[in-house]
């Protein structure tokens, strides 16, 4: 029984070391809805500089087309393979997949609205990279790592649709 006491006080000490180290992190706090107008605005206008040919939806999310794919574009229903990486502003990458299958637009798997609207755009083995606004990602509250306000870049390649 001792044993086991003092196997459990150095659980609880080891996790305890976790928590204190985790919260140690520098994570900045300080998003809002301005600073992610900024932002949005500093990227946009480092493509122009770039004479980056951005295109927008219909709601305004922008976009720019690196391959233009054949056939018919995304349509709800459809199971889609796809390779993508997921993009803070500065080019730090959060998640990345090189070969994602999924049904669009089904419920029991929701996705953050600007990559449902944006793949839309796409057709099979096309890629574009996407600017999706913190209101079409994860919002006042972010998500994970990803803090509230923050406008993500997800580069998408349609590999895949069936």
């Amino acid at each position: 029984m001792k044993k086991l006491n003092t196997c459990l006080n150095v659980g609880v000490i080891v996790l305890f070391a976790m928590v204190i180290v985790s919260g140690c992190r520098k994570i900045e706090t300080n998003y809002s809805p301005e600073k992610e107008a900024s932002l949005i605005h500093d990227w946009l206008d480092r493509q122009v500089k770039n004479n980056s040919n951005i295109d927008t939806t219909y709601t305004g999310l922008f976009y720019i087309v690196d391959k233009v794919g054949t056939g018919r574009k995304v349509l709800a229903g459809d199971e889609l393979t796809v390779q993508y990486t997921g993009m803070f502003l500065n080019g730090t990458i959060f998640d990345a997949d090189p070969s994602f299958t999924y049904i669009h637009k089904l419920v029991d798997q929701p996705m953050i609205q600007g990559w449902v609207e944006g793949i839309e755009v796409l057709s099979k083995g096309g890629s574009a990279l996407f600017l999706i606004p913190s209101e079409k990602a994860y919002g006042v509250y972010g998500w994970g790592t990803i803090p509230p306000f923050t406008p993500l870049l997800f580069k998408i390649t349609v590999i895949d649709i069936k």
